[in-house]
């Protein structure tokens, strides 16, 4: 697991909601979960960057729906989707 520093945390504006986001381009590799503080995430879903409008506002308001806490994580060309349990 990997534990996040807060201080790269922002945000992801998707469609009129925000989402909390990392961008972690430089890393060689995500790994399953990650943890912030003190909540942990757990990979559910990626998506190319390219196109991500048509899906991704969707896909969150679902996960947010299901009481998941969704963070999203930019590496290379895809957006990383990791949730909290429910």
């Amino acid at each position: 697991m990997l534990e996040l520093d807060p201080a790269m945390l922002g945000t992801l504006e998707l469609d009129g909601q925000w989402v909390p986001y990392v961008d972690m381009h430089t890393a060689e590799a995500l790994p399953a979960r990650v943890k912030m503080v003190d909540d942990e995430y757990a990979f559910q879903s990626s998506m190319i960057i390219l196109g991500h409008s048509a899906v991704l506002p969707d896909r969150i308001r679902e996960l947010r729906n299901a009481g998941k806490r969704p963070l999203v994580i930019e590496h290379e060309d895809r957006y990383y989707v990791y949730v909290t349990p429910p």
